[in-house]
């Protein structure tokens, strides 16, 4: 249960693990490239699709983000809080924070996540590097001292969103990486992923109250289909999957977490812009 609703939280981070793999070629990506847009930005959540074999019957709550941009690094927070039903009637509670903070050559990060589910607390922090040609290191100061390898080329939040506008802009169909957010203890992942055009604004997934979110979403984006796997593990099936729509900008419109069971989805309501620095 822990992992999958951590990940509820990353509509950004999920909807931007992708490179091309031909191009890719184990270098890290510039946070610099896209031209991302700082924003403040209010989601809901809520159940998509279910089985009657399902464990959860219902999610709902809400999360709230922070893209800011400074002159040395991107910085972003995020709050979730959600309520999910069980098939029994209970009631699962959880509250979520994310601080991130993204040197802009992507080589350099740190991160911060709390969880709270039922009164239970769990507290992720670190630091982490990553080179193009060489092994990176990622080290947690919580919940324990933990230090991993990360193989070269790893990307982290900001530059992986950028990266993934820059080569769905070049028109790569299909791509992979690997990718490491510090929202939990599991390390880097493999992610691939399909990437199809919005041919028109009008193409987009219907978002409530699309007309009045403003000039930030009046943008093209693509459809994306994001599959996470377990670094060095050979399962067919991936733990989950992902269908964004992602705008040029690094705006997400919509994100879809996809189970065996169920699927969750996150989807704009409300979004405004801040201001860049002047450096």
């Amino acid at each position: 249960m822990g992992s999958w609703v951590r990940k509820l939280g990353l509509f950004a981070a999920v909807a931007a693990v992708i490179a091309p793999g031909a191009a890719f070629a184990g270098r890290a990506a510039s946070t610099g490239g896209a031209d991302l847009a700082p924003h403040r930005a209010i989601y809901s959540l809520s159940m998509g699709r279910t089985n009657s074999s399902g464990q959860f019957v219902n999610i709902g709550g809400a999360v709230r983000a922070v893209l800011e941009k400074t002159c040395d690094a991107w910085i972003s927070v995020e709050q979730v809080k959600m309520q999910v039903t069980t098939q029994g009637g209970g009631e699962l509670r959880q509250d979520l924070m994310y601080t991130r903070w993204e040197s802009l050559d992507g080589k350099d990060y740190r991160f911060a996540a709390r969880s709270t589910t039922n009164g239970k607390i769990t507290k992720y922090r670190g630091v982490a590097h990553s080179e193009p040609d060489t092994e990176g290191e990622a080290v947690y100061s919580e919940p324990i001292k933990i230090t991993m390898a990360l193989p070269s080329g790893t990307q982290f939040y900001f530059g992986l969103t950028s990266w993934l506008i820059e080569q769905a802009r070049a028109g790569a169909k299909r791509a992979e990486t690997i990718v490491f957010d510090g929202t939990d203890e599991e390390g880097p992942q493999k992610a691939i992923a399909f990437i199809i055009p919005l041919k028109t604004a009008g193409n987009r997934p219907s978002v409530k109250g699309e007309t009045n979110l403003g000039p930030l979403v009046d943008r093209p984006g693509w459809n994306m289909h994001i599959a996470f796997y377990p670094l060095g593990g050979r399962a067919a099936e991936p733990d989950y999957e992902v269908r964004a729509v992602v705008l040029d900008n690094g705006v997400t419109l919509k994100l879809e977490l996809a189970f065996t069971s169920f699927t969750a989805i996150q989807t704009l309501e409300k979004i405004e812009a801040l201001e860049k620095p002047e450096c």
